[in-house]
């Protein structure tokens, strides 16, 4: 395990200011100059965040050209959200013979705001931006997996789709480990916050023994949902494999179809999402 998660530790890009920024988001008495002072440290991470801010805020005459506007306008917790969609928009460039990126974000970001969606609306609103961080990274043990061999990945992932086989069990007979257990390890590494760590560990198993399983399982549901919309032309994957988690959501089997429905329109009617997927998908 230890290789692929090395891999992720030597990229070019450092995600220590991502680290960071989570840890003051959630303080109390976090300053806009100090999280401005933090963020600016990396430019490139500064002009992603002021682009991705004006796509949110589209409805101004003006343009936001400051931090401190932007986080007046839309708090420290979208701020967060932010720093780490454009982290990750630069630490994993794509690699263009690879047809995993495409999917990989476009999954990942779905995942999100699916999950934020669903603890808004399950009776968790306070775990709302824990589950968009948590949706955003839960795969980024993948990641490393690519980096290691884009060719073999590619084919792997195509064999999953096409046998329909767990990713994670011909990871673990591809490489001895899945991409859960290197991407908890990853974010450990990175000193994020344990729901992160246990969310990308531990989503999709219904025994979860982490101290956050309403996140887990707001991973969990969106995951699915979000690997649908992305999968498609091919067939959806049933949402009955939902069931051991729906109680941690208190949603009925009958509503999380309704709601996957419903959510999917209002988001591709929503300029921050468009916006994020945008920088999260271009070239």
């Amino acid at each position: 395990m230890d290789t692929y998660a090395a891999r992720l530790s030597k990229l070019p890009v450092n995600p220590s200011i991502a680290a960071k920024v989570l840890k003051m988001a959630d303080s109390q008495d976090v300053s806009f100059g100090a999280l401005e002072e933090v963020i600016m440290a990396d430019p490139g991470l500064t002009a992603r965040i002021l682009r991705i801010a004006n796509s949110a805020l589209y409805a101004r005459q003006t343009k936001v050209t400051r931090l401190q506007t932007a986080f007046t306008l839309l708090g420290t917790k979208t701020i967060r959200n932010l720093v780490i969609l454009a982290t990750g928009s630069s630490l994993f460039r794509r690699d263009l013979s690879s047809s995993f990126y495409a999917y990989f974000w476009t999954h990942s970001l779905a995942t999100a705001f699916l999950a934020r969606d669903l603890a808004a609306r399950c009776g968790f609103p306070q775990h709302a931006e824990e589950c968009f961080v948590a949706g955003l990274l839960h795969d980024v043990g993948q990641v490393a997996f690519l980096l290691e061999n884009p060719k073999a990945y590619d084919e792997l992932l195509r064999r999953a789709r096409l046998e329909g086989r767990s990713v994670s069990d011909l990871e673990e007979e591809a490489y001895g480990t899945d991409h859960k257990k290197v991407g908890a390890e990853v974010l450990a590494s990175w000193s994020f916050p344990a729901v992160y760590v246990d969310a990308a560990l531990e989503h999709g198993s219904p025994n979860a023994a982490s101290a956050s399983k309403q996140v887990v399982a707001a991973v969990t549901a969106a995951d699915l949902v979000g690997a649908n919309w992305a999968r498609e032309p091919d067939p959806p994957r049933p949402l009955s494999g939902l069931a051991p988690f729906l109680g941690y959501l208190r949603l009925g089997a009958d509503e999380l179809d309704s709601w996957q429905a419903e959510t999917r329109i209002r988001l591709e009617k929503d300029p921050f999402y468009l916006g994020c997927r945008e920088l999260l998908t271009e070239g």
